[in-house]
Parts: structure tokens; sequence; C-alpha cells
């Protein structure tokens, strides 16, 4: 989508030492119930290298990029036990890219994104960490899905 701004942002000073620390909190953590950080951005990798995920032409709310799941992504989900019936009766913005303050990219917001980890932690590969936003992983985004992309 030509229209929205894909560059980029300077990092804050907070999230530059989070990353030179390389801490937990960078390598995996919620953000408003979805994976967030390294390991957040990578699952929406995944996802779009999958197809999964397809780029809608509409932006969600504050001009983010959009996403639909495709019907391998529907399949690939049901599989993995995401409730996507709940996902979609969720008020506000289904699927979306959420900037990740320390990776400087997109992981997956939304509806989808809290119930893809709600999902993933149902199945013990996302531990919350009691007290934070802090979560341990049980392997990574790259063994929870299919295929070696």
């Amino acid at each position: 989508m030509a229209g929205l701004l894909r560059k980029r942002p300077k990092l804050s000073p907070q999230a530059e030492r989070e990353v030179r620390r390389d801490t937990p909190l960078r390598r995996a953590r919620t953000c408003y119930g979805h994976l967030a950080g390294v390991a957040g951005v990578e699952l929406m990798d995944r996802l779009l290298a999958l197809g999964w995920l397809k780029e809608t032409l509409t932006p969600a709310s504050g001009n983010r990029v959009a996403y639909r799941l495709s019907q391998a992504g529907i399949a690939g989900m049901e599989g993995l036990n995401v409730d996507l019936g709940a996902a979609a009766r969720t008020t506000g913005n289904f699927a979306f890219g959420c900037l990740d303050w320390t990776e400087g990219r997109q992981h997956l917001g939304g509806a989808l994104g809290r119930a893809v980890t709600a999902s993933l932690a149902e199945q013990g590969l996302v531990g919350r960490t009691e007290g934070t936003r802090e979560v341990k992983l049980e392997g990574s985004p790259r063994a929870w899905l299919p295929g070696n992309a």
C-alpha cells in the first residue's frame, strides 16, 4: 500500500537500552494481549511468509496496516486451535500491524493477535511471567508454524 508510511522509526533511548542489553522484555512480551518483541516480530514475519495474512486496501484505525486471513491462513489458524469466531466478533480492529517499540517493526495486533497469543498460551508455548509483560517461550515462532520459509 503506497499510501501508508513504511519507514522504520527511530528507537527511544529506553528501547535502545533493551536492545543493547537483549533483555527478556525485548525478546518476548505481551502488548495489549498479543505477542510482541523479537518473538512477536518473528511470528508476524512467519505469518506473512506463509501467506496466511494478506494486507487489506483499507488501513486500520490510526492509519496502521490492516490484514485479513487468506484461505491458507484460516486453515492454519484452525489447525493451531485459534478461536477465529471469537476474534471476528470482537469490536475494534481484527488484525493490524502494531509497531513494536524495541524492534521498530510490526507484530500482529488486534483481536487476531490476542487470539493467536491465547491459543499459544493454551498449548503451553507462551507462558506469562507473573507481575510483568515478559513471557517465556517453549520453542520459537518458526517451530510453531509449518514449513521452513
